[in-house]
């Protein structure tokens, strides 16, 4: 962004003296990239969908995803009073009938690791079983692209709309509460959120050129050079039968050379591709470590790591996994999809509360 751009848009944002003051900097340091959440919308999304094809990338948010979910849950009532009693019941009901499982909803928000935020569409319909016939439960929840909504907010980075923007057509106004919607990690009230990818970018960019240079130097340098060595005195018309003969060593499985001639590899002193390797492998641990906080509960750490370090590591990332089931509980579940079941229902009712059953970290 040119500055005279990047300038027009400080006028047209209105921003005051105090504000200029704070962004005007944080522009300069940032490549006056202003708001983050324009390369989410611009270049992030078809990068991250790139990101997530790279067999180690996938298999470290596959980890986290499956390692929230590895515990046990259960709706408690919001309060004691009859009718929070009755929407907790009402709840478990809901999503007995409900089509698809409370697994896969979570599992479809936690999308959110990898692109910053999901969107699922919530259905509702009226019951028609006793003893809730009249009761507006859940139909389905479906999870969407990130891509297809621009989201909304008004001066306080409060979600207001959605807009579906589907390729060739005007966009849509969506009602933001029919939706629901999960913003990992987000700064500063962003709704984008931030995605764990953004901090293994770099590691995951410099390992595409790693791996496409070692594969130059493999079909370069992956044959080696064969030498014979032969007499001083052996005539030019034998030396040059001998070459033709060295060129298809390795398509030949046997060879008969004169007892005086010898042959040799010529080989360099580290096995090839071992400087490689070892940048790879790095790169790799990097990735780990921006998406799971920590490399030896899933990497032996090139046998460098103790049974007590890996121990310590794994702790590091039951403590990132239980933070995170406590904010999917309060965010996700309770505050958007509890809350909006029990208030088309009941009045005065408390929400019913989703908690997990942690259960205890193996013993040392």
């Amino acid at each position: 962004m040119s500055i005279t751009a990047w300038w027009r848009r400080v006028r047209r944002r209105e921003l005051h003296r105090e504000q200029a003051a704070v962004e005007i900097p944080a522009a300069f340091r940032y490549g006056c990239a202003l708001d983050e959440d324009d390369l989410l919308r611009t270049r992030g999304e078809r990068v991250y969908d790139e990101m997530l094809t790279d067999a180690q990338v996938q298999a470290a948010l596959t980890v986290k995803k499956f390692g929230i979910l590895d515990a046990d849950w259960q709706i408690v009532p919001g309060g004691e009073d009859e009718a929070s009693l009755q929407a907790a019941d009402l709840v478990r009901f809901a999503l007995g009938r409900l089509r698809g499982s409370v697994t896969r909803i979570l599992l479809n928000a936690l999308d959110a690791l990898a692109h910053g935020y999901s969107v699922q569409e919530i259905n509702y319909a009226l019951c028609d079983e006793e003893p809730w016939r009249g009761y507006v439960v859940w139909h389905s929840i479906k999870s969407k692209p990130p891509r297809l909504f621009r989201l909304q907010t008004d001066e306080y980075r409060n979600l207001r709309a959605l807009y579906l923007r589907l390729p060739g057509a005007e966009e849509r106004p969506l009602r933001a509460e029919k939706f629901l919607i999960y913003s990992y990690n987000g700064t500063y009230e962003s709704p984008f959120g931030r995605s764990d990818l953004r901090a293994a970018y770099k590691h995951w960019w410099a390992k595409q050129l790693l791996l496409k240079f070692w594969l130059l130097s493999l079909e370069k340098f992956g044959a080696p050079t064969v030498k014979g060595v032969v007499p001083r005195h052996v005539p030019d018309a034998e030396r040059q039968e001998l070459l033709r003969v060295l060129d298809r060593l390795q398509q030949e499985t046997a060879v008969v050379l004169p007892e005086d001639v010898q042959v040799e590899l010529l080989e360099g002193k580290s096995p090839m591709g071992a400087a490689y390797l070892q940048a790879v492998q790095f790169h790799n641990r990097e990735i780990l470590r921006a998406i799971l906080g920590q490399t030896l509960a899933t990497d032996e750490g090139l046998r460098i790591g103790s049974l007590a370090l890996g121990q310590v590591h794994y702790r590091v990332m039951q403590m990132v996994l239980r933070v995170l089931r406590r904010e999917l509980a309060e965010e996700v579940i309770e505050a958007q999809l509890f809350r909006r079941l029990v208030e088309l229902n009941f009045a005065e009712a408390k929400v019913p509360r989703f908690v997990w059953l942690e259960r205890e970290s193996p013993a040392e």
